[in-house]
Parts: structure tokens; sequence; C-alpha cells
């Protein structure tokens, strides 16, 4: 192809290959700069795993959109007739199914400053010839549904100065002992993902630590050989974002010199799986920068109560995940601080136990704000007891709530109407009684209604037909008598329906509305 005519001759016909999807040129010389094949635009479909055996899936848009997109996925070899390209400088190949090595000749598209290979399905050595491609401000690999990519040495990397944002996920790093000395030869690098390398030195001491721009470093699931994260990490203050979790940093410590006090840039951190966190000190030293914090990610820490009382000041925090851990008692969050700007709350699984504490004394945490702002609450599986209160009705924002499998016994409370916001509402394996609330119809946003396996009792409200978004209902295993109201024919948007196991009367459900799929639901 002559890139400067931005012709190409197919079959006895020129056509303008700047005008093929996915290919960017230069108004005004005609050159190529940009590829852009990226198979499935805004996420992979790479290790999304579909259950044949799963036929209600099969009509979902969200499944057809993905089989569209693995239809669409490039395989085979790479052409070298890439480098008649001269002036190409971004290359985005990623999330197709190629099943071969990265060829060597990547490396000699000199003027690259962009590239993007992951979730493709490269196997075997990256080459080290990607070390000359010295105008890379962007070098993407990674793969995490990928074994057996691998790059025994990276002092390539070195050769790469401009290099900004580096992504190796999944890449195995086993044999690279010295990472950390390379990685410490690009000053410009702001965002380095390593997640999943296989990586066992982390290097305790830095000589002369030249991080200064790095903002994002994430080197999660990375099994370490040190009972603590080392004292360079806590040096890097530019650190807008740092992922730990898995690393199994598991202490004990004796020394705030493995602490977050300097980290007060920090607003995103991930830290699960460490038990390395359930340490007064560590949380007293997390809490100085409380300030700025915005996500805390605490899952299986193994966090006690009276140590989680050493966080406080966490007045900007939106998101706090402490699922899985060991609190019994939530006088102990109340200590957390301010949480009057908590947006998600998780404090899920059963090795948080509250010992049957009432619901109500932890809705009081969050009720006591003026305009709470609280937009998702995770408690399955926790061991709640008590009721849900009135008082639930005040969480004007709250778009997700999850009580499955808990203890909550007594009525739904009409208040539930006033969730406006309310998304998905799970209420599954618990004691509640009574009647469904007539105001249930009132959540107009409402996509997901489980409350399945309790005792419920009287008939299905009419009401219920008001849900114009409402794409799951299960009311099985229940107490629920009387007919099937025809107004559930009103929603549009049900894609599953579950009513089996009540004492329902089925003589009506022809007038129903619904399609055969949701009626052979209902019946099973």
């Amino acid at each position: 192809m002559d890139e400067a005519n931005r012709l190409a001759s197919w079959g006895g016909a020129e056509i303008d290959c700047c005008k093929w999807v996915g290919i960017a040129c230069d108004n005004s010389t005609g050159h190529v700069h940009g590829i852009h094949l990226r198979a499935l635009d805004g996420h992979c479909a790479h290790g999304q795993l579909l259950n044949e055996d799963m036929k209600e899936l099969y009509d979902h848009e969200d499944t057809k959109e993905l089989y569209e997109a693995i239809k669409q996925e490039l395989g085979g070899s790479l052409s070298s007739s890439l480098l008649h390209l001269k002036q190409l400088r971004n290359l985005d190949l990623s999330c197709n199914d190629f099943g071969i090595q990265i060829p060597n000749f990547i490396g000699s598209l000199k003027n690259l400053e962009y590239l993007n290979l992951s979730h493709s399905y490269f196997l075997g050595n990256v080459p080290p010839q990607l070390g000359n491609l010295s105008q890379l401000h962007v070098l993407s690999l990674g793969d995490e549904y990928l074994h057996g990519f691998r790059s025994p040495n990276i002092h390539w990397l070195s050769r790469i100065r401009m290099l900004r944002h580096l992504e190796m996920s999944s890449v195995d790093l086993s044999n690279a002992t010295n990472w950390l000395q390379v990685i410490n030869t690009l000053p410009s690098l702001a965002q380095l993902r390593m997640s999943n390398c296989q990586l066992l030195h982390i290097h305790p001491q830095v000589s002369s630590l030249n991080l200064t721009s790095l903002s994002m470093l994430d080197l999660s699931d990375n099994n370490f050989n040190t009972s603590v994260p080392p004292p360079w990490m806590f040096g890097i203050t530019s650190l807008v974002s740092l992922d730990l979790s898995g690393c199994n940093f598991h202490g004990p410590i004796s020394s705030s010199i493995y602490s977050f006090r300097n980290l007060t840039s920090l607003q995103l951190l991930h830290v699960s799986g460490n038990y390395y966190m359930n340490s007064s000190l560590v949380l007293k030293e997390l809490s100085s920068i409380g300030g700025h914090l915005i996500l805390l990610d605490m899952r299986s820490c193994g966090i006690s109560s009276s140590v989680l009382e050493s966080l406080h000041n966490l007045t900007s925090l939106h998101s706090l995940d402490l699922s899985n851990n060991q609190l019994t008692e939530t006088k102990s969050l109340g200590n957390i601080g301010n949480l009057c700007n908590l947006k998600d709350m998780d404090l899920s699984d059963y090795d948080n136990d509250w010992g049957n504490t009432d619901f109500t004394n932890l809705l009081e945490c969050f009720v006591k704000c003026k305009s709470p702002s609280l937009e998702s609450l995770h408690l399955s599986l926790s061991g709640f007891s008590g009721r849900l209160p009135d008082q639930l009705g005040q969480l004007i924002h709250l778009e997700l709530l999850e009580l499955a499998g808990n203890h909550i016994a007594g009525t739904i409370p009409d208040s539930i109407g006033l969730l406006s916001s309310m998304k998905t509402l799970d209420l599954r394996y618990n004691l509640i009684t009574g009647p469904i609330p007539f105001s249930i119809g009132q959540l107009s946003l409402l996509e997901n209604l489980d409350l399945s396996y309790n005792q419920l009792i009287g008939s299905i409200p009419d009401s219920i037909g008001r849900l114009s978004s409402l794409k799951m209902l299960d009311l099985s295993n229940n107490e629920i008598h009387g007919s099937i109201p025809d107004s559930i024919g009103q929603l549009s948007s049900l894609i599953k329906l579950y009513l089996s196991y009540n004492q329902l009367d089925g003589s009506l459900l022809l007038r129903t509305g619904l399609g055969r799929r949701s009626l052979n639901s209902l019946l099973n």
C-alpha cells in the first residue's frame, strides 16, 4: 500500500483504506497513524464463562452482545506488512484471539507511542525487541485469563524511558528477579500494573527511589516472600491508588516505618487478604490520611472489632469493604469516624458474625446523618437479627440492599416505598412475615426483587405491576396465597419470574400477558 497516497488496490479497484473501520489517518498527509482493532469496545469477552445449560440466559441482551463480540475477534498471524506504516503511532489489537507469540518485528515500529496487545491470547515469551520502541508511552500486555505468557527477563523495559503506563498483569515474571531495579529506571512511569505475575521478591531496600511520578501501583495477587510491605513502597508519596490485594502480607509489625502516614495523596487502597492489616498501629497510621481516602477495601484481613476502633477521620470515605473479617460488635463502626459521605458499605459473609445483633443498631450509624449518602449496603450472611425498622426509609439514596441469609424477622415496613432510588432489594432466606406492602409499587427504578425463602403471607399486591423496570422477581418459597394479579402482565422488562412453592391460584395465568418463558419459570 502506498501510504502517502492513502489508496490501496483491491481487485483492480482503488480503495481508500482510511475509510476502513479502526484505521486512523492524518488528514493532510494521508499517513496511517492509528490502528484500533479492539474486538469489543469497553470490555473483553475473554474469561466470561457461559453456562450452556442456563437456557434462561439465551435471550438476554448482554449475552447476545457477547456472542457478537466473539464473532468479531481477529486470529492467526500478524503480517509484517505493518512495517510499511512508517508513521504508525497507535496500535491496539486488544481483546482478540491470536494464539501466537508476539512477532519480533513489532519492535521495529519505531514511532509507536501506544501499544495494546492485552487479552489477545498471545503465547510464549515477550520479545525483548519491544525495548526498541523508545517513543512508547503506553504498553499493555496483560491477560488475566492466560497462562504460559512470560518474560524471563525484563531488562529491555529500561530502554523505554518515556513509558508512562505499563500493564503486565498475569505475565509470568517469576524469573525476573530484578523487576524493581528495572522499573526504577523509568522516571516518567505514572501507572504500573503487575498483578498476578508470580513475583516473589519485593526487595525491601532501594538505595534511590526514582518513581516520583507513580500515581497507581497494582501488585495484587503476588505471593511475596516477606511478611510486611517494604519501606520503599511508603516512600512513593505521589501514589493515588495502591492495590496489594492477595499479597499475603501477614505481619506482625513492630515499627511505624511500615505505615501509610506518608501517602498523603492516597485515595484508593485495596489490601484484601493481608492479615498484616489487623493491627492497631497500621490502622492508626492509615487513619492519619483519612481526609483524602475515598475507597478502602479490607476484605479477608482478619480485622477484629477492637482493632477497627483505631480507624477514625475517614471523612472522605465513599466505599468501605470489611466483608469476611472477624467483626462482632456494631459499636466499633461508630468509631470509624464521620460516615456521612459513605456510599458503599460491605459487611457480608459468615466470618463477620454480629451475634444476632439487631439490624436497627447498625442502621443508626447511617440515619444519624442529616442526609445519608449510602447507595449500597451489603450484609448477606452476617448473622443480623431484629426487624426492618421504619428508619430504613430515610436512606433515600439507597440503590442496593442485600440482607440475604440473616435472621431478620417482622414485617416489611411501608417506608420501603420511600426508597425511590432502589434498584436491587434482596431479602431472601430470612424470617420475614406479614404481607408484601402495597408501597413497594412506588419503587419505579427497581430491577431485582428477591423476597424468596421467607414467611410472607397475604396476596401479591396489585401495585407490583407498576415496577416498570423490574427484570427479576422471586417470591418463591413463602406462604403467599390468592390469585396472581393481572398487573404482573404489565412488567414489560421482566426476564425472570419465580412464584413456586406458594399457595397461589394459577387459573388466571393466561390473563397475565406474560411470555411463554416467563410462564414456564412461574410454574416450575
